[in-house]
């Protein structure tokens, strides 16, 4: 190398190590060490054999297995989840600390969150009557006494595995709705092993959210999913009867758009109507069906008269934040087969099931026991600062509600419909949200084009790189770039560039 390269390289290294200077000294300068993220630098490593159990599950949902029966296939995909849960478990089963980024709410939340948001999916799986030994690894596992124990540490104050009191806008209400709506799946199974003590321990513990400060969007569902689910089971606090009751008709007038969709503030209409606010939605009629069944089921069939037509075998136009929870996107379908099946028959809410999970898991959106962090691999490009660990297991939502109303319907079995980009080519307007849908049978291409965009030039995704990876390095908490403009102010999104790509 000549001295001409040589003076370049350094150069280059006495450049780096003054951004990095600076980068430190802006972040002292700003204090923001001091909002560091609790258990930022401990790495979980994934568990031995996973790379056998990625193989195994990809296996089971290619293409040519197809013509084995399908609930093979969602048993694979059960067992999955299972192995991945109990492979990352805590001592006393409370947290469950899977691998990846976490979040800006630290260790110890996303480790609530993972077990959370597994175990609906969980309790829907026994409530059917399916056996509570599950076979892993060749070693027999009693899911009841695991999610048993799990719950019982978490909201035991003298446990260090507590899950902690909650506070005003804390993350923990949010998993406190899916812990009771979990509760109240497997009530027959769970809920009266424990003694009243637990129970009341238990019911203390969710209690709390109750009358704390929440976010003014689809947070206003989590207190009265928690409330309704101890309501059914016995154990409500009367006293806050009158407050969710205000709080489910304030949310109906404030929010409800017409057509079955809502307003999600501060984002405005995304997915979160199909994925946060019809999925709750349903289960509040589940618990409870004299809540308000017309208005469910009249909003749930409206919602669904345009919203089936999103899905196709190359999945559906991503847009809108929580890119991760994007395979639980079939839920409303699922849940419109069992309370409006005039709108969604069954043959068609598993069609939609089916190939999207068959197109997420055959591009690697499940690796190390869990969902990844992205679209397909794990992408910190689009990955919100809120998630975590265990965040996307949102994305089991689906599969939640799959196993739920297959205790009802013939779901697994039921006759096969096709999608509409299946049968024919189609363009579909929305006016009450401004979203137009194009769909192209050759190619079963979906895409999707907000209205209200049109004008506006085609935004870019803003990649994570180098620059995150030191500030977050120094900062020990997550700095990913800020793409709320690319997920939701471009004019098309389509199944032919998903996020992250671009057109």
């Amino acid at each position: 190398m000549g001295f001409q390269g040589k003076k370049n390289i350094v150069k280059v290294v006495l450049s780096s190590i003054l951004l990095i200077a600076l980068v430190i000294a802006l972040l002292k300068l700003n204090g923001i060490r001091d909002r560091s993220v609790e258990g930022w630098t401990q790495a979980v490593e994934p568990f031995e054999g996973y790379k056998e159990a990625d193989l195994k599950i990809k296996s089971a949902f290619k293409s040519n297995s197809n013509s084995a029966t399908p609930f093979v296939r969602y048993q694979e995909l059960f067992s999955y989840f299972t192995n991945g849960f109990n492979e990352y478990r805590s001592k006393n089963g409370a947290l469950i600390h899977y691998p990846g980024d976490l979040s800006s709410n630290g260790r110890k939340i996303n480790a609530l969150e993972g077990f959370a948001r597994y175990f609906p999916l969980a309790a829907s799986w026994l409530s059917g009557g399916k056996p509570n030994i599950v076979l892993l690894n060749n070693n027999e596992v009693d899911l009841v006494a695991l999610l048993r124990e799990g719950i019982l540490a978490g909201t035991d104050p003298n446990n260090a595995e507590y899950w902690g009191d909650i506070q005003n806008r804390d993350q923990r209400i949010v998993e406190a709705a899916d812990i009771a709506l979990g509760l109240w799946i497997s009530r027959d199974l769970i809920w009266t092993t424990l003694t009243t003590k637990e129970k009341e321990r238990i019911a203390n513990w969710l209690n709390q959210s109750l009358n704390k400060e929440i976010e003014n969007n689809n947070w206003n569902l989590f207190p009265i999913t928690i409330h309704k689910s101890l309501e059914s089971l016995g154990y409500s606090d009367k006293t806050y009867d009158q407050k969710i009751y205000e709080t489910y008709q304030n949310y109906k007038t404030q929010f409800y758009l017409g057509e079955g969709w809502f307003n999600d503030p501060p984002n405005g209409v995304d997915y979160y109507n199909a994925w946060a606010i019809h999925y709750s939605l349903f289960w509040l009629d589940q618990i409870d069906p004299d809540l308000d069944p017309k208005f469910i089921r009249k909003t749930h069939k409206e919602f669904l008269a345009f919203y089936r037509f999103l899905f196709s075998e190359n999945g559906f136009p991503i847009m809108g934040r929580s890119v991760c929870y994007r395979i639980a996107a079939p839920a409303p379908l699922i849940t419109g087969a069992l309370i409006v099946p005039n709108e969604i028959p069954p043959g068609l809410a598993f069609r939609a099931l089916d190939l999207t999970w068959s197109f997420f898991v055959e591009n690697n959106s499940l690796q190390q026991g869990t969902v990844t962090q992205g679209y397909f691999e794990p992408d910190m490009s689009i990955l919100d600062s809120y998630s975590g660990t265990g965040s996307c297991q949102w994305s089991l939502r689906s599969l939640i509600v799959a196993f739920y109303v297959d205790n009802y319907i013939p779901l697994w079995n039921s006759p096969e419909v096709k999608l509409p980009v299946e049968i024919d080519d189609f363009s579909i307007t929305n006016n009450t949200i401004g979203w137009r849908i194009i769909g192209d049978k050759s190619t079963q291409t979906i895409d999707l084009e907000l209205l209200h965009n049109k004008e506006k030039a085609q935004p870019k995704l803003v990649k994570y790189g180098i620059n995150n990876k030191i500030k977050e390095y120094i900062a020990h908490r997550p700095i990913r770039p800020n793409n709320h403009n690319a997920l939701y102010n471009g004019y098309l999104y389509s199944t032919a560039f998903p996020v992250p790509s671009s057109p």
